[in-house]
């Protein structure tokens, strides 16, 4: 009778399902806060090196104006720190649709069961959150 090594069968089925947990593609979408108008959408995929490049669109904010943003570890609801350099977020300039768009290539990576969201402000000098999405992973991806 030959016999297996069940342990090590286990984890050649179990290690290539805990790396799929952490390079998801993710999205959010994005819901007007403290009585903005401003909603979008936000993606962060996951790229080479422990990167995560996230592209964010928002609609109904005011032409002309600047909203800085940021994905940050923990819910809308209970936001906390910012991932990868604040610096890396190129501020959203709004267009005379009243639509602006951004992109920003942070060192991080998200993982599932762990709660992220997308911040936008509503200036430079002014931080209050007047959008926020809870970033989800998206299935098949």
């Amino acid at each position: 009778m030959i016999r297996r090594n069940s342990t090590i069968g286990a984890m050649m089925v179990i290690a290539p399902a805990v790396l799929s947990l952490t390079w998801k593609d993710w999205s959010a979408t994005l819901r007007p806060q403290d009585g903005s108008t401003v909603a979008g959408t936000a993606t962060a995929s996951p790229q080479s090196g422990d990167s995560l490049m996230v592209v964010i669109r928002i609609k109904g904010a005011k032409a002309g104006d600047t909203h800085p943003w940021h994905v940050h570890a923990g819910g809308c609801d209970s936001s906390g720190a910012i991932l990868g350099e604040a610096g890396k977020y190129v501020p959203i300039r709004v267009g005379t649709d009243q639509a602006g768009e951004a992109s920003a290539k942070v060192k991080a990576a998200l993982t599932i069961g762990v709660p992220y969201s997308v911040n936008v402000h509503r200036s430079p000098s002014e931080t209050a959150v007047i959008a926020c999405g809870n970033l989800r992973p998206v299935a098949g991806h």
